[in-house]
């Protein structure tokens, strides 16, 4: 099978690759900069789809410009908007299974409970653009899954997941957590690893069901993790796993409030916080 991806060098996008490959997909990128890949393509994300492009089955947006600012930045737009509004209508005109990467943050920060009922309400320019890219893509492609995926972590993520800054600093610098308030506000974060093996799972699915008469496949799926945990059991787990008998360093700082995302049903069983962080240290 062919895929057609952006992002693969970035968080989600480098864990899939390796799948893919492992799964014998014939990989095609799409690249804003050469990364040497052996079936590359350089793109500005904004111009036409680069001459030579393969007829690929499948097309994995994974690529974002990521800013939670309330500046506009027409960059942000081109990447995340006009970019897919090219992909999209590649796949229609291919017939390809369509695989985006959105974000629960589309219906904004005022619930604390996200879930299929929960009204849209963009509070920032990157989430308007993630919305205004779901609504390209479930206009013009005929086959799509629309990934709402909450925050995601997992070694070397990004950053402005404080998270992702807690395992980084435990794991490369031996540094404990820091915990800014009571830390009692709850998430369910999902791991980088079941955001990647549920595309590939959707990858694998898609093509069995091409093998046979094949519905048409238009979802938006909720991705996150397998357990609702308080921001001080998440750190407590980092500090029990890399610094037993140790504790977490607390400050004073505001408490967030709830922010919990209800999944979709995943076929297969997502790891658990405490595995992962233990799976660090046995690499």
């Amino acid at each position: 099978m062919k895929v057609l991806i952006t992002g693969s060098t970035g968080f989600v996008g480098r864990h899939l690759l390796v799948m893919l490959e492992e799964s014998h997909c014939e990989v095609f990128h799409l690249v804003r900069t050469e990364k040497g890949f052996s079936r590359e393509f350089v793109w500005d994300f904004r111009g036409p789809l680069p001459e030579g492009l393969p007829f690929c089955e499948v097309v994995i947006h994974l690529a974002a410009y990521v800013d939670f600012s309330l500046n506009l930045d027409i960059a942000q737009y081109n990447v995340n908007v006009v970019s897919t509004i090219k992909l999209a209508d590649y796949a229609k005109s291919h017939n390809s299974y369509f695989i985006l990467a959105s974000m629960v943050g589309v219906h904004g920060g005022s619930q604390t409970l996200i879930d299929k009922h929960t009204p849209i309400n963009p509070e920032n320019n990157y989430s308007m653009s993630k919305y205004l890219a779901e609504e390209i893509v479930k206009t013009y492609v005929d086959n799509y899954s629309i990934l709402r995926i909450c925050g995601i972590y997992g070694l070397d993520g990004p950053k402005h997941l404080g998270l992702n800054r807690a395992i980084n600093d435990a794991v490369h610098k031996r540094k404990l957590p820091v915990l800014s308030g009571s830390g009692s506000a709850k998430r369910n974060y999902i791991c980088v690893l079941d955001v990647a093996g549920w595309i590939m799972y959707l990858v694998k699915h898609f093509k069995i069901e091409s093998a046979a008469k094949r519905e048409r496949i238009q979802e938006i799926l909720y991705m996150s993790g397998p357990e609702i945990m308080t921001i001080e059991d998440y750190l407590q787990t980092i500090v029990g796993v890399v610094f037993p008998k140790m504790d977490v360093n607390k400050i004073e700082g505001d408490d967030p409030k709830d922010y919990v995302v209800k999944a979709s049903p995943a076929s297969f069983t997502l790891v658990t916080f405490r595995e992962y962080i233990k799976s660090l240290l046995s690499c």
